[in-house]
Order: structure tokens, then sequence, then C-alpha cells
């Protein structure tokens, strides 16, 4: 769960004994992207079958926006209230209007992890909607790790995920690996739903995230937030 490396970011040094344990995302539910991500890993996988547990399931597909450590039963109260809150400030800037997330191509970090690159414009719109919610954690006195230089992205291999690769010397992903899918369309996510997500507790049925709140954001806002 090595969120941190996910992040593409370093972790605040002032918090080190507080290792994350939740993370705010948005789902990644549309079937075309997901299917061409399982097209990339199974083409990955069958040129290098070491890295089988290195791939990320479908299922757990999402965009973190905040990884967060939530020690207490009262932290993570706070943490649903600011999630809850940040509904009608992300509303606001949705204007009524449709968010589309438009994928296209696969980028990577320091040749350790591989995702799906956003759109340029789809990226400045995440960054106010991330910015949103990180101010109503922060107004709630929740602290963010490594929220510096925020850049979304759709995670689908970590070699971090399997030790023991790294131990055989298997330190870097080749880029031809995956060089037919670099520049390749993914496909449209519509914006709909963000979560607050345990990263240790088990998962849901469906192999997504356990949720501990997840807050419908529709154009119209008409939709209620859920609770588990």
């Amino acid at each position: 769960e090595d969120q941190k490396e996910d992040q593409g970011q370093e972790v605040s040094k002032k918090c080190p004994q507080e290792a994350p344990n939740y993370f705010v995302a948005i789902p990644i539910t549309d079937d075309q992207i997901l299917d061409r991500i399982e097209d990339v890993q199974e083409h990955i996988f069958s040129k290098e079958p070491d890295l089988s547990r290195a791939l990320l399931p479908i299922q757990t597909m999402h965009l973190t926006i905040i990884v967060t450590h939530l020690g207490t039963e009262e932290e993570i109260k706070k943490a649903v209230l600011a999630l809850k809150q940040s509904k009608t400030k992300v509303e606001d800037i949705l204007q009524g209007k449709d968010f589309n997330m438009t994928f296209h191509g696969i980028g990577q970090f320091n040749n350790q992890v591989l995702y799906v690159k956003m759109l340029e414009e789809d990226q400045k719109m995440l960054n106010r909607i991330a910015e949103a919610v990180q101010e109503c954690f922060t107004e709630m006195n929740l602290y963010i790790l490594g929220n510096k230089d925020f850049k979304p992205h759709l995670t689908f291999l970590k070699l971090s995920k399997v030790s023991r690769l790294r131990r055989r010397g298997f330190r870097k992903i080749c880029l031809d690996l995956y060089k037919e899918y670099e520049d390749s369309y993914f496909g449209t996510e519509v914006f709909s739903q963000i979560d607050l997500c345990a990263m240790h507790k088990k998962k849901q049925k469906s192999g997504y995230y356990y949720c501990e709140c997840s807050i419908n954001v529709t154009s119209s806002g008409t939709e209620e937030s859920k609770e588990q």
C-alpha cells in the first residue's frame, strides 16, 4: 500500500510515524477505460509474467485526491463530515455542467509506477475539485499527507507491490512492455462520485475499497451522499 509512491510525491517529513491509512478517491467505472487498461495489463503480463502481482486489480481503479492518516474514530467522523461539506463547493465548481474526464496515453514515475494520463484541461478542473475537498479537510484540522504538486493519474501497475522483484534485481519497467499503448486513447469517465476509502479494511464484494462515505456529485446537485 505504498500510497506515497502512488501519489508520485514525497510524504511530509513532519509526520513520519503516521503512515497513511485513508485516502479520498474518485472511482473509475467506465467500461471502455477499464477494458482498455485490462488489455494493457494482459499485454504486459504476456511479455513479463513476473509482473502479474504488480498489476492493480481493475475493480480498484481510482484517482487519488487526498492521502491522510485518520488515527481515531473521531478523526474518521471528521473526515466523513469534511467530505460531505465539500459537496457544495465541488458542485459550485461544476456550475451545473457534466465534467468529462478524458484519459489518453500512459505515463510513469521513475519507471516504477505506470498510470493512464488525463488530458491537461481535465487535470486543471480536477485540481480545482481536489483543492475544494482539501480545504474542507484542512478546516477540520485533518492532516493531509504530501499534497504538494498534486498530479491526477490513474495507476495500474506498481513495482512496490512486489518487494521480491526488487530483491531479484527487477528495478524498473521497460518502455518496450507497453510501447504499443503509450499514446492510446483510453476513454472518458463522467465525474459523479467521491469516496473516503480505507486502505487496510476488508474490500467490498465488488473488489473496490471499503468506503466510510461516498458523495454523489451531480451536475444538477440532486443526489444525496450516502454513508456506510
